[in-house]
């Protein structure tokens, strides 16, 4: 699901992402940035996971029951359950190198929202009703490590984070939960953000993965029932038809066809605009980003993407250099790069600053401007 939309809006981008940098790393990929918000949605969505799991062992289907007691306190509380899902999520990032300056304040910022996010996970339980009874299969992305189970037709019964396969378009997707009783067929999807209506289109995705699903769903059964799980309400999509499920189906391998084209092109191209790149996270690897006019710049003004020519050293820790390329600040302009740490650069050598603090002299158009970098900003040198 994801990976379709991200080849779409930007086929660069993701073969950028996607590329082995073993200089770098062990992991795969370019190793991704430390986003604080997704971390802690990422938190919430594995705290349901865990809980939502247990209950269903336990034949609880609601966290009123009285079985649910029980299960809530042999994880120790949601507090004690929300605080191990913190670290586990940070661990994740215990390899990246990009992340280990920031893991530190990750996890400070992170408890201090525990209470916060107990209360988003005990919200979205409270509206959650599983079928009594019951029973519950493995998932295929078990977090135990344990080797996925064999996929074979499921039966009545609460499925958490089961990957839906459809081989005859190409496409996969996991759902969060999916719900199979002799009078429904439902999959609910937690999201952690905003509404979007992107959202709704997912889930609907989920659908026809589940009717073409011929592991899993061998009678090609259709869902009934899909919700999208906010942090305050639940929102019902409508499901597709079986005639709609055809018409999205043929889409799908399409778009899955035009997304495998599109990475076929050497180099894949690229699509950069303010609102694509602000956010990407291997922005400063594409020339294409940075030859046109789409550079990030916050709203204010205050921090932005910048590349520059270094000139000289200008102090221990700061550099005179001239600017490159911004979208705030003219060609050549003269600039004092500020760096948090001491570091050696040869005269003419380009750095590209991702997310720098910028700031002018307002009473001296002469003066230089001022480039600083934070504890979020990050300076890559061109070669």
């Amino acid at each position: 699901m994801s990976t379709s939309a991200e080849i779409e809006e930007c086929p660069r981008r993701w073969a950028l992402g996607a590329a082995d940098y073993p200089a770098l790393w062990d992991g795969r990929g370019y190793p991704p940035r430390l986003q604080l918000t997704a971390l802690a949605g990422s938190v919430v969505h594995l705290a349901l996971e865990i809980i939502t799991k247990q209950l269903k062992r336990a034949g609880a289907p609601s966290q009123d029951h009285p079985r649910a007691t029980q299960v809530l306190k042999e994880l120790g509380g949601y507090t004690n359950i929300v605080q191990e899902c913190v670290e586990r999520i940070l661990r994740r990032f215990a390899d990246n190198p990009r992340a280990l300056p920031l893991l530190e304040h990750a996890r400070r910022t992170l408890r201090g929202q525990v209470p916060t996010l107990r209360t988003r996970v005990q919200a979205m339980l409270a509206r959650l009703h599983l079928p009594s009874g019951a029973s519950t299969a493995p998932s295929a992305s078990d977090s135990t490590g344990q080797q996925p189970p064999r996929r074979t037709p499921l039966t009545n019964g609460t499925y958490p984070e089961v990957e839906l396969r459809a081989k005859s378009i190409g496409w996969k997707g996991k759902a969060d939960l999916l719900v199979l009783s002799n009078e429904a067929c439902e999959i609910t999807d937690f999201k952690t953000g905003s509404a979007d209506e992107a959202h709704k289109f997912q889930v609907q995705v989920y659908a026809v993965l589940w009717r073409l699903d011929d592991e899993l769903n061998p009678t090609a059964r259709v869902i009934d029932r899909l919700v999208l799980a906010y942090d305050s309400r639940d929102v019902e999509v409508v499901p597709p038809s079986a005639e709609e499920i055809d018409a999205l189906a043929k889409d799908l391998l399409a778009r899955r066809q035009a997304a495998e084209a599109a990475l076929a092109a050497r180099p894949p191209a690229a699509r950069p605009s303010a609102d694509a790149c602000r956010y990407c996270s291997v922005r400063h690897l594409c020339d294409a980003y940075w030859t046109g006019a789409a550079q990030a710049v916050s709203d204010d003004g205050r921090f932005g993407d910048v590349e520059l020519r270094i000139v000289r050293q200008h102090g221990p820790t700061s550099w005179d250099a001239v600017v490159v390329r911004a979208r705030e600040l003219s060609a050549n302009t003269p600039v004092l790069l500020r760096l948090q740490q001491p570091t050696t650069f040869k005269p003419g050598t380009g750095v590209r600053v991702l997310d720098g603090a910028l700031a002018r002299d307002p009473e001296d158009a002469t003066a230089p401007a001022i480039v600083t970098l934070g504890a979020f900003s990050e300076a890559y040198r061109v070669e």
